[in-house]
């Protein structure tokens, strides 16, 4: 058998099929196109159910700066609109730095407890994540300082009633259980 019958031998043998690689998940594309602004809220609901000193919320704040320039980068076309973007953002970030500046001063610490003072930084985080994704023009920024204003009054209220804890971890279990069935379900009938 000389070498032409040998490659046509295994080309027979070896179906020509290519290689496909898998979809991802759609819960798998929502997290990797979303997960900055996942960690957004991650982080700041992090802060206040620890109970977090000053010092996170102070770390967290460039943080959130940072990932609001980047997503707001691609709505402005000129450098002058990209630097004025980046002046509003930082102004905006410095501006809820001395206010938690304000609130950790020695003359408020003694007023406010540890719980109010956790809220208050999560209150000023969310005003300004807000107004962040407004000079941004990204939705997805505002959103997220919106859920952190919402969570404000919810973790007081969950501080103070373990059964809603419960039943709203229930509900989001089986909230994000019926969003798996329908995405499932509806990759499947395609």
């Amino acid at each position: 058998m000389d070498s032409v019958e040998r490659v046509a031998a295994v080309r027979l043998a070896v179906p020509d099929t290519v290689a496909v690689s898998p979809k991802p998940s759609v819960l798998l594309q929502w997290l990797l196109h979303d997960i900055f602004y996942i960690a957004m809220l991650a982080l700041a609901l992090v802060g206040v159910v620890l109970r977090l000193p000053v010092s996170y919320w102070v770390i967290l704040i460039p943080v959130f700066g940072v990932i609001t320039v980047a997503e707001g980068w691609r709505n402005f076309a000129g450098s002058a609109e990209r630097l004025g973007l980046l002046l509003r953002v930082a102004l905006n970030w410095f501006a809820l730095l001395l206010a938690i500046y304000l609130l950790s001063n020695e003359g408020v610490k003694g007023v406010m407890n540890v719980n109010a003072t956790s809220l208050a930084m999560m209150t000023l985080l969310a005003l300004g994540t807000f107004v962040a994704g407004v000079q941004a023009r990204v939705w997805q920024v505002c959103a997220v300082g919106g859920v952190l204003f919402l969570a404000v009054p919810g973790l007081g209220w969950l501080d103070q009633s373990p059964l809603l804890i419960s039943a709203a971890a229930c509900m989001f279990i089986g909230l994000g259980g019926l969003a798996w069935w329908l995405t499932t379900r509806r990759v499947l009938n395609k």
